[in-house]
């Protein structure tokens, strides 16, 4: 299988690294792509043998970067069989337990668009150390939390349009044996220095990216609260298993009644528990 991965930067020092070292790990660094939306932090000089893709800056449009991304997608897809978008903090894997690697699962999986099973990445402060980037983070990260707004189409056969935020397509839901690990909430310390940046970037919209553009207290507020969540000791993730099975049912059946709108599926299911990261995943990134 001859598969790409492609993402969109902007000054990225902490999570580019992570996501060339897994991505080139899977798929080879030639097959990375790094759309460059006007980095000035010398973030995106250090990683030879990815491809980038220089942009010069603009406000920050979420829509017209959607747009963007799908072009650039659909002129890979004349080249690969299969194209991999994520954001640069998201990471996307096979199951281990069925698949050594993304190319093995692609060479299985005959589906032309496949949703991730999302979920967040939370750092419990008091009881975990901050991130060592340069390690394996799920050995550094124990618990996980289900997230409906990241379960995203991330693999594609064929040229898509994503919606804003890359939340869903046009095309039906369907799901098979890929995992989303949203890092936006697994290091404090990194939480804070991102959003300082997007506090203060451009926004084509006076009103878009509010959660990005929050005081410093509400991200303290947040990670307060994730330590203070109960605990789930002993899911597998499976999605044929509870809890899982139970929260993607309701994602399913959130499609219903939602065909013309912008987002075909709900964002915010709930999943009040952490669980546990199964010790299989743990040597994936």
């Amino acid at each position: 299988m001859n598969i790409a991965a492609i993402t969109m930067v902007y000054n990225e020092p902490d999570f580019l690294p992570i996501w060339v070292r897994h991505y080139a790990g899977q798929l080879g660094g030639t097959n990375c792509f790094v759309i460059d939306h006007g980095t000035d932090d010398g973030s995106t000089g250090v990683h030879p043998g990815v491809t980038f893709i220089r942009l010069a800056r603009s406000p920050l449009d979420d829509a017209r970067r959607a747009g963007q991304v799908g072009e650039i997608v659909a002129a890979l897809l004349k080249i690969y069989d299969a194209v991999i978008h994520t954001d640069v903090d998201e990471i996307v894997f096979a199951d281990p337990r069925f698949y050594p690697s993304l190319p093995a699962f692609c060479a299985a999986c005959p589906l032309s668009v496949v949703t991730a099973h999302g979920f967040e990445v939370f750092h419990l402060r008091g009881e975990e150390p901050p991130i060592d980037t340069a390690r394996n983070i799920l050995r550094q990260r124990h618990f996980a939390g289900f997230s409906a707004a990241m379960c995203k189409p991330v693999l594609v056969r064929k040229p898509v349009r994503w919606a804003p935020g890359f939340h869903c397509t046009t095309d039906p839901v369907t799901f098979s044996d890929l995992y989303l690990f949203h890092l936006r909430w697994f290091d404090y310390d990194i939480a804070l220095r991102r959003l300082a940046r997007t506090r203060e970037q451009p926004w084509a919209d006076p009103d878009a990216g509010g959660w990005q553009r929050v005081p410093d207290e509400a991200y303290e507020k947040a990670f307060a609260g994730f330590a203070g969540r109960p605990r789930l000791q002993n899911s597998d993730f499976a999605p044929q298993h509870e809890p899982l099975r139970g929260l993607m049912d309701r994602f399913l059946a959130s499609q219903i009644g939602r065909g013309t709108e912008i987002y075909r599926t709900a964002l915010d299911i709930p999943s009040p528990a952490l669980w546990r990261i199964p010790e299989c995943f743990h040597e994936i990134f």
